[in-house]
């Protein structure tokens, strides 16, 4: 009788070492590669540009405050500048956190300008951009409100080469937007309209693109991210988000654009409830 449940045990460990050798075979190995692994390095000699609703940081249940996750992931992705939405400075709600600066130390020290919408929370909320490059002017730009939900701000960085702003448009009325693309493009125009620098915008503009607010956008700017969905980020659905350029003459080339699911740094899907999106352009210079 031992000799047959010695016998049992050892069929069974030969079983099972078989089953786990021809469980490794190089047939069995040979699944599709996750697109992160083909990873689009940026080309040389251009400006990789990045827009990222971030949430607050919050958005991972696991990791709240993922300042360093996804500073990894805009590191991976070898972004130059990258425009951030919904952001605290300095509020309660967020443990008295200056988040873009949290955020621009995780990235490497990076240059950054915060913008406030409005007070919140014994602090600020509003939005910012980090740029790996130093800026030669910073400023924001009040937008109106009007029948929206609340106030809104365009921010600006300067750089020697090109000029980055991020905005966050309402998201309750289609009105509202139409007054705040406006005050947008009149305040770049104001600014950059003979300017030899190219213009672009990347941001949360809370509109479809078939919409009123992207249309009137249209008129002054070139639309360089394409419309694939970005939102929700476990199952996008819809195209909020975008990256344009104001039309003041300066041509760019566009060499890439992407909607960012798959990274080794981090999960964009649990990371915020947005998905970034990235375009690589080259500098042609003025028509």
């Amino acid at each position: 009788m031992r000799n047959n449940i010695r016998f049992y045990i050892l069929s069974a460990l030969s079983a099972l070492v078989c089953f786990s050798a021809c469980g490794n075979s190089d047939k069995d190995m040979d699944f599709e590669i996750p697109p992160h692994i083909k990873n689009v390095k940026k080309p040389e000699g251009a400006i990789r540009l990045m827009t990222y609703n971030v949430l607050r940081f919050v958005y991972d249940k696991g990791n709240p405050y993922n300042y360093q996750t996804i500073a990894n992931m805009v590191n991976e992705k070898e972004a130059d500048a990258v425009c951030i939405n919904e952001l605290d400075k300095n509020t309660t709600r967020s443990r008295g956190d200056y988040q873009l600066e949290i955020f621009a130390q995780a990235l490497g020290n990076w240059d950054f300008e915060f913008g406030s919408a409005m007070p919140y929370s014994a602090g600020d909320y509003g939005e910012g951009i980090a740029t790996k490059e130093k800026a030669v002017r910073k400023f924001s730009v009040p937008l109106p409100i009007g029948v929206g939900a609340e106030p809104r701000v365009l921010v600006v960085m300067e750089m020697e080469d090109y000029v980055i702003a991020t905005t966050h448009l309402d998201h309750v009325s289609s009105v509202a937007q139409i007054d705040q693309v406006r005050t947008i493009t009149t305040a770049i125009e104001e600014q950059y309209k003979e300017s030899d620098k190219p213009v672009f915008l990347g941001g949360d503009l809370n509109a479809k693109p078939d919409s009123e607010t992207i249309a009137l956008f249209k008129e002054n700017w070139i639309l360089l991210s394409g419309t694939q969905p970005t939102f929700p980020s476990h199952n996008p659905s819809s195209c909020i988000d975008y990256i344009f350029q104001y039309n003041n003459g300066v041509k760019c080339e566009v060499l890439h654009a992407e909607v960012i699911r798959f990274l080794k740094s981090g999960n964009p899907a649990t990371a915020s409830d947005h998905l970034p999106v990235i375009v690589d352009v080259k500098i042609i210079g003025r028509e």
